[in-house]
């Protein structure tokens, strides 16, 4: 499998001295032994973070050139935690012994440090989403006790739609649902249309459910991974860097641009989303493509359990230091397997008859006599 040479083609590296291609050679066999164990599950999981509080990050942006960031948006970035695991679409065979044509099942969940704000998964063909409207209010947007209060009616309204609106209550309560891939658009203009959310956050959300799919189709992942290998395979110099807290440190090191090549699909979607939701972007490229890029990887018990770059590297010399870590571990951790009640997908139709009945819902509470002339969410 192309996932078990990546560690392998790294022993390929070497530099002048005979002593250093013993060191290089031996990290390398210890790099690929530990790809190895990291791929003997059935599944495997990467949890991207940046390694750096709201005010290291403000300040990184600044230096980067991002027009008048906040540290709202900073913390915001700071709290990102983004889960991504594939499996084997039978949970039978390891992903070591997977070839290139064989499928692959995938999730990914997006959260700010609490409850999942959105997931997508592709499993088998077909595409899976979520969207905790919760969480978006409370986490991303800073939604008040009454906003979020809102939003909770909002889900428990939506758990008492009619029968034959079951898959549009299980999306609108933040449930795993399917969807049609291509609809995503249309999808977003019903929510703008009849849900009374506003177009643009609409059409970033819907954007931002799509370029995620992309990421996680078969071909992709493929691609991402042969995209690794040949990067180390073709550029890539090791080092030793001694030891910490139990754990070997090996520094890989290659030119900016082959670096940023290789990591290119998860830096594309994280500025991507940033981009659609207003947020300064991360890395736009290497400043310099010829500069010594230089990323560490972590050997835990044998095993790969952390990768690490600094995306300072890519940028002007003034910008202070932002780590992007990349936590690895064999198995799932996310469930990828499709929704226990299965539904027929997501139709926009379906959605827009539920929104309907909701707002039909909420009109009819305003109007009763019974309901308190006060502010906030405490009214019947």
């Amino acid at each position: 499998m192309r996932l078990s040479a990546i560690g392998g083609a790294a022993a390929l590296a070497t530099t002048a001295g005979a002593c250093q291609v013993v060191q290089n050679a031996r990290a390398g066999l210890e790099i690929s032994d530990a790809v190895d164990e990291l791929l003997s599950w059935e599944g495997v999981t990467v949890e991207a973070t940046l390694d750096a509080t709201p005010e290291e990050i403000h300040a990184y942006l600044v230096a980067t050139g991002a027009q008048e960031p906040t540290l709202a948006e900073a913390r915001l970035l700071a709290d990102l935690e983004l889960t991504l695991s594939v499996g084997d679409p039978a949970d039978e065979s390891r992903l070591n012994d997977l070839d290139a044509d064989d499928p692959l099942n995938a999730a990914m969940t997006v959260n700010f440090g609490g409850r999942d704000v959105a997931g997508v998964k592709q499993l088998a063909g077909r595409t899976y989403v979520r969207v905790g409207a919760e969480a978006v209010v409370e986490d991303v947007y800073g939604g008040d006790e009454a906003a979020v209060t809102r939003a909770e009616h909002f889900q428990e309204d939506a758990a008492n739609l009619p029968e034959s609106l079951a898959t549009a209550s299980l999306a609108l309560r933040g449930e795993w649902v399917e969807v049609e891939p291509f609809a995503f658009a249309s999808y977003a203009e019903t929510l703008a249309e009849h849900g009374g959310v506003p177009a643009d956050t609409a059409t970033a959300a819907a954007g931002a459910l799509a370029d995620a799919s992309a990421l996680l189709d078969e071909a992709a992942v493929w691609e991402s991974v042969g995209r690794a290998e040949s990067t180390l395979r073709s550029s890539a110099s090791l080092h030793p860097a001694g030891a910490e807290r139990g754990a070997e440190l090996i520094d890989v090191r290659m030119p900016a641009e082959d670096a940023h090549r290789a990591v290119g699909p998860l830096l594309a979607l994280l500025d991507d989303q940033s981009a659609r939701f207003g947020i300064p972007s991360l890395v736009n490229g290497p400043t310099d493509p010829a500069a010594e890029v230089t990323a560490r990887l972590s050997i835990r018990n044998g095993v790969l359990s952390n990768a690490s770059v600094d995306l300072a590297q890519f940028a002007p010399e003034s910008a202070p230091p932002l780590p992007l870590s990349l936590s690895l571990a064999g198995g799932s951790a996310l469930n990828l397997n499709p929704p226990e009640t299965p539904t027929a997908p997501l139709t926009t139709d379906d959605l827009s008859v539920a929104l309907l009945y909701l707002n039909e819902q909420e009109e009819s509470r305003a109007e009763d006599p019974r309901r308190a002339d006060i502010p906030g969410p405490i009214q019947p």
